[in-house]
């Protein structure tokens, strides 16, 4: 017992130094107004695909200059929009599912060799992919999900836009980071381009770890199983330390997003206006804390997606136990999978 808390002492260690607020606030906002008029005034199926665009293109918003954010955010955009009209497509075959999986996981693998917003781009596409591939619950067909996910990116580029209207209106533009653009994206990721190098073994590793819990998804019989490799998706990392740790704070986040939601669910009645304000500031938390701390990060991500099953009318029967075990079972064969074959315990990430 004493282990297991130290372990959520451990993981909820904030380094508050990199903890900002005016991002995450603007970011937050969009997603409540843009999901609020949604639900009053169009299908509340549209919630999801939109509230999903809008808020992993915000995850996705990297570096201070207008260039890198917009180009960071772009590219997840285009990710996360052909994950969702791939993953559609191969939903209804099983075989085509799992096969197309492990193609999805090696090149959202490889694509993380250029730089930490390309790696951003492979994991919020492939999490999307998951998601869409592997979703039993009603939503719209492929062409409306694909369009709200895309829509859902743009709006959160475009806030990011206004936001840097208004600072050079009243100059705060802040300083510029785009020298990180001194070196072409083939420059930097052919120096990983050989069997050895650890960014090459993750992809591989990401690949058959995919299979194998998309697998398990089409032969797990509790709601929601798609969180497996949705799971295995987030976590997944290329050195041995950084694996432990960010497995070790997703469980621990899953554990206090899932009481937080459960006991919220559990205590109060439906309301469309309270569903969207948690939402809200759950979107608050994952963004606020994704550099200081994951496991609260972790916590909000599950906050927002139980509130935002709510308010879409998604069942939730089982779906607590179901978050719990999946995150438990991804976990398992992540940290199987990242002790096979030679890794460095820590690593050296690509250039911003």
């Amino acid at each position: 017992m004493k282990l297991i808390w130290q372990t959520i002492r451990r993981s909820l260690d904030t380094d508050l130094s990199a903890l900002e607020h005016i991002r995450p606030v603007r970011a937050a906002l969009v997603i409540l107004a843009a999901l609020t008029y949604t639900y009053v005034n169009h299908d509340v199926r549209a919630l999801l695909p939109l509230g999903l665009g809008l808020l992993f293109a915000a995850i996705a918003d990297r570096g201070s200059s207008l260039r890198r954010r917009l180009t960071s955010m772009a590219g997840a955009t285009i990710g996360i929009t052909l994950g969702t009209a791939l993953g559609c497509a191969v939903s209804n075959n099983q075989v085509l599912h799992i096969a197309t999986g492990g193609f999805v996981g090696l090149l959202c693998g490889l694509i993380g060799v250029a730089s930490i917003p390309a790696m951003t781009t492979g994991v919020l596409a492939l999490v999307i992919f998951t998601i869409f591939s592997g979703s039993p619950i009603d939503l719209f067909e492929w062409k409306a999900n694909t369009v709200l996910m895309l829509l859902g990116g743009c709006i959160m580029i475009a806030s990011v836009a206004v936001e840097f209207g208004i600072r050079s209106l009243i100059r705060r533009i802040p300083e510029s980071d785009d020298n990180s653009y001194g070196e072409s994206f083939w420059n930097r990721s052919k120096v990983h381009f050989h069997w050895t190098d650890p960014f090459i073994l993750h992809s591989l590793r990401l690949a058959v770890v995919i299979i194998i819990a998309t697998t398990l998804e089409e032969f797990v019989r509790f709601p929601h199983s798609y969180w497996i490799p949705m799971t295995v998706a987030w976590i997944s990392k290329p050195d041995t330390d950084g694996t432990v740790d960010k497995v070790t704070r997703r469980v621990v986040g899953t554990l206090l997003g899932v009481a937080i939601a459960g006991m919220l669910i559990a205590t109060t009645p439906y309301s469309g206006a309270f569903a969207l304000i948690m939402i809200g500031i759950a979107s608050y938390f994952v963004l606020a804390f994704l550099m200081p701390n994951y496991a609260i990060t972790t916590t909000g991500i599950t906050v927002f997606v139980f509130f935002l099953f709510r308010v879409v009318g998604f069942p939730m029967g089982g779906s607590f136990f179901a978050r719990i075990a999946s995150t438990l079972i991804a976990a398992a064969l992540v940290l199987t999978a990242v002790r096979i074959g030679p890794q460095p315990r820590q690593l050296t990430t690509p250039a911003p």
